[in-house]
């Protein structure tokens, strides 16, 4: 292929630009604002106007509220087992928050009171899926897999994101997502493809206007799919510290399981190389803030805070735990204890902090 000259002189001057310098580090102190979950795990938390949390803990079939003021958790109000008997999303909305529940095959709006809102069926257009999104004019959001079939080909597919307008009568595919890792197994039905524990997935999420933001994990970059916009727009490529899985990491998801699965979690190949990111909020300016992997009982985890031009800060907490939110003023934390789950509230400083979009 020939060479441009145009494109050479602007290889030779890339080539001679300086490097980008790192992204500043900001150490954030240790808190004392904590309060306990009851509970075996949280599965999503969303912030709310006053400063509360919702939590989702999905093998309680319960949704709480975390309130730091008074140190207290309890759970929402009005929802019922009969109102919602088996939650499984969580979307906050404003004040309000969404939860789907997969038994019922339906969604549900509640205000902060506990008084339920409004009422959706799951769209049999998308086969009962739940909405994961919403955005500021009332479009829907949805992740749809192909069907693994009974030999997990299907699992080579890729999904994708589809939106829905508020009536939920049109539906449009917006951007595919990248398959999980995957491993042939043998079976006692012959071979079949087995998704890897402790792999990654692709991040997604949506902004009040619309904007679709998604985190590629294998390639460790961020898009953009605006509205009304046909380009893609890119993050340059993240930096990434690469990590193997290793035994601890693996005793570590396995002690997640109820006892009598724990000998088939053993028996699951593992990803040999941990994702770049476990999680990924995106906060009131529109920057993302991506929860980076670390080692097996590091002490303190780091986030990457992102934008368009790349990552502008490395924030580092001082905790073991996941990361389970970010809002304008505070990162959530979690720590599994013997007592349920401990979450930690850290302030962000003013330094990381943009104006809310």
């Amino acid at each position: 292929m020939r060479n441009h000259p145009l494109m050479l002189l602007v290889l030779a001057i890339t080539a001679c630009s300086p490097p980008k310098p790192p992204a500043p580090t900001i150490t954030i102190a240790a808190t004392t604002d904590t309060v306990v979950v009851p509970v075996v795990e949280v599965t999503a938390a969303a912030p709310r106007f006053d400063g509360k949390w919702t939590l989702l803990a999905l093998l309680e079939d319960q949704l709480y509220l975390a309130d730091f003021a008074t140190r207290s958790v309890e759970p929402f109000p009005g929802i019922t087992k009969t109102e919602v008997p088996h939650p499984i999303t969580l979307i906050g909305v404003g004040d309000t928050i969404i939860v789907g529940d997969w038994g019922l095959r339906r969604f549900t709006q509640w205000s902060p009171t506990g008084q339920r809102l409004a009422a959706w069926p799951a769209p049999d257009t998308l086969h009962g899926a739940l909405p994961r999104a919403r955005d500021a004019a009332g479009q829907w959001y949805f992740e749809l897999w192909p069907d693994p079939k009974p030999d997990g080909s299907g699992l080579v597919d890729s999904g994708a994101v589809v939106r829905a307008d508020a009536q939920l009568t049109r539906f449009d595919t917006l951007a595919r997502l990248a398959p999980p890792e995957l491993v042939k197994v043998l079976g006692v039905n012959g071979q079949h493809y087995q998704r890897r524990s402790m792999g990654g997935d692709d991040a997604w999420g949506v902004l009040p206007d619309g904007a679709l933001w998604v985190a590629r994990v294998f390639q460790n970059q961020i898009e953009w799919h605006h509205p009304g916009v046909k380009k893609v727009e890119r993050s340059p490529r993240l930096p990434d510290l690469v990590l193997t899985v290793s035994d601890m990491d693996r005793e570590i998801y396995v002690r997640r399981f109820p006892e009598d699965q724990r000998q088939t979690a053993r028996e699951v190949p593992n990803a040999p190389v941990k994702p770049p990111f476990e999680h990924v909020f995106a906060a009131p300016d529109g920057r993302l803030w991506l929860a980076k992997s670390d080692t097996a009982l590091a002490r303190v985890r780091h986030f990457h805070v992102v934008d368009k031009t790349g990552v502008l800060f490395n924030v580092a907490v001082p905790s073991y735990g996941f990361a389970l939110g970010v809002d304008g003023n505070f990162i959530l934390m979690g720590e599994e204890f013997p007592g349920g789950i401990r979450l930690l509230r850290y302030p962000i400083p003013p330094e990381a902090r943009g104006s809310p979009q």
